[in-house]
């Protein structure tokens, strides 16, 4: 068996459920836009903050398996992480769409796709790494 099967597998979890996110994203953006009349900017932001949860459960359950870490320290890294991508796509999207005057699915597109390689790496290496949580009163193994 290849070694390199396991990441080509989370790669392509990590795919499946990005595509998804996008999609939500776009109809979120897109929906709260043309049919409640909402700008661009906000309707961007709020499909942002929307798919934050699913994300963090789909990257810890599905994508990354990383359960025998303390969730709630991965939730902060993640939190504190996703804020940052977040920020800077929001910042991307603006410039792009607002500055750029790009229309605003393009711009969030193009941010979108952008953003996908970096939070890969940086959340499987950092984020949702499977450490067991520190206070743990077993040893390796040791159930009794």
């Amino acid at each position: 068996m290849s070694t390199h099967q396991p990441k080509l597998g989370r790669l392509a979890r990590f795919l499946a459920v990005s595509a998804l996110g996008f999609a939500l994203n776009l109809t979120i953006t897109g929906c709260l836009h043309e049919l409640l009349g909402t700008s661009e900017e906000l309707a961007f932001a709020v499909a942002l903050i929307t798919v934050f949860s699913y994300n963090f459960v789909a990257c810890r359950y599905f994508i990354f398996r990383a359960t025998n870490a303390d969730p709630r320290q991965q939730l902060i890294k993640y939190a504190l992480s996703s804020a940052a991508f977040r920020l800077a796509e929001y910042a991307a999207f603006v410039l792009i769409h607002t500055v750029l005057n790009v229309h605003y699915l393009v711009a969030a597109v193009l941010v979108l796709g952008a953003s996908f390689f970096g939070k890969y790496f940086f959340y499987g290496s950092v984020v949702f790494t499977d450490d067991p949580p520190k206070d743990s009163n077993t040893t390796s193994g040791d159930w009794s």
